[in-house]
C-alpha cells in the first residue's frame, strides 16, 4: 500500500505564495498593457475614420449618380430647386418645411423625423437614390449635438456650379459640362443651422491661377479629409491642409457655434491661392471656368 503524503498547512500557505504576483510585477503588467493601448489606441482612431470615410464616398456615389440620372429623365437638365410652398431650400437638392428647426424643440426623434420625412417626399433625386442613410455621413459629429444648438442630420450638398444660387455662372444642363471627371457636384458641408441651408456657396475668380473664395464650409468629419462627388458619377476623397478650411470646418461641429460661413468663424481665412484652394478651383468648373 503506497503511503500518502499529505502537506502540512504550512506548506500549503508557501506554495500558494509561491504561485502568486508581487505588487511589483502586476504594477509591471499594468504599465505594458498602458502601454499598448496607447500604441493602438490612434490606430483604431485612424481606422475608424476611414471607415467613415468609406460610407461617405459610397454615399456621394449613390448621390452623384442619382444626379446623373435626373438629368438623363430630364432633357440633360441639372436640379433646380423650386422649394413647394412653405418650404425652404436645403442643400439644394431637397426641401425642408419653414417651420423647422424651431418646431423640434429640443426632440432629436421630432427633429430626425421631420428631416427624413423630407428627404423622401421633397426630394428630387429620392426615386434615384431611394435611401434616407446616404443623405447622412456615419461621421458627421453635429448629429450628436443637441437639437436646436448644432444638430443635423443630412451631410451633403449641391455645388453653385451646377445648380446655381447667388450668382448666373452656372451649368443648367449636364451635356454643358466638358469635363465631368473634373466638375464637382456634391461636397459635405459644416452647418450649424441644424441642416444644410441652401446650395453650396463659393465662387472662381477666372485669373492665372485661378482663385476660389470661399463662403460655405467645408466639413471636416473624416479627420482632415471631405469628400466629393462629380459630374460623372467618381468620387474622391480630399485631404485639406489650409488652416482654414480645417478651422472652419471644425469649428461649426461643436454645439452652440452657430457657425455656417468663413466669415462667421473668426477663425482664419482660407487661402484664395493656397494647394487646396487650387484644387478646388480646377474642380468646381462653371462656363466661365470650363
Amino acid at each position: 500500500m503506497t503511503a500518502k503524503r499529505i502537506s502540512s498547512p504550512a506548506h500549503q500557505q508557501q506554495g500558494l505564495i509561491a504561485q502568486g504576483f508581487t505588487l511589483i510585477e502586476l504594477l509591471v503588467v499594468i504599465a505594458i498593457i498602458a502601454i499598448l493601448a496607447a500604441m493602438l489606441l490612434p490606430a483604431l482612431t485612424k481606422a475608424k475614420l476611414k471607415a467613415t470615410q468609406a460610407t461617405c464616398l459610397s454615399n456621394q456615389k449613390q448621390l452623384g449618380l442619382a444626379l446623373v440620372m435626373y438629368a438623363g429623365d430630364n432633357s440633360e437638365k441639372l436640379i433646380a430647386v423650386t422649394p413647394p410652398s412653405g418650404c425652404k431650400n436645403a442643400g439644394g437638392y431637397w426641401s425642408l418645411d419653414n417651420t423647422a428647426p424651431g418646431s423640434w424643440g429640443t426632440s432629436q426623434t421630432a427633429a430626425l423625423a421631420d428631416v427624413q420625412s423630407n428627404l423622401k417626399t421633397n426630394n428630387l433625386i429620392y426615386q434615384y437614390a431611394a435611401s434616407v442613410g446616404v443623405n447622412h455621413c456615419p461621421g458627421d459629429v453635429r448629429f450628436n449635438n443637441p437639437v436646436g444648438q448644432g444638430w443635423a442630420y443630412d451631410s451633403y450638398a449641391v455645388t453653385e456650379n451646377v445648380t446655381g444660387g447667388s450668382g448666373n455662372d452656372y451649368y443648367t444642363k449636364l451635356a454643358q459640362i466638358k469635363r465631368t471627371s473634373d466638375c464637382m457636384v456634391f461636397v459635405e458641408q459644416a452647418d450649424s443651422r441644424g441642416y444644410n441651408n441652401g446650395n453650396f456657396a463659393g465662387s472662381v475668380a477666372n485669373v492665372s491661377p485661378p482663385q476660389f473664395s470661399f463662403v460655405d464650409l467645408f466639413a471636416t468629419y473624416h479627420g482632415n479629409v471631405g469628400t466629393f462627388a462629380f459630374a460623372d458619377g467618381h468620387t474622391e476623397a480630399r485631404k485639406w491642409t489650409d488652416a482654414g478650411i480645417l478651422a472652419g470646418g471644425k469649428s461649426a461641429n461643436h454645439a452652440g457655434s452657430g457657425i455656417y460661413k468663413y466669415n462667421t468663424t473668426g477663425a482664419t481665412t482660407p487661402s484664395m491661392t493656397g494647394r487646396d484652394a487650387v484644387w478646388i478651383a480646377q474642380h468646381w468648373l462653371t462656363p466661365a471656368n470650363p
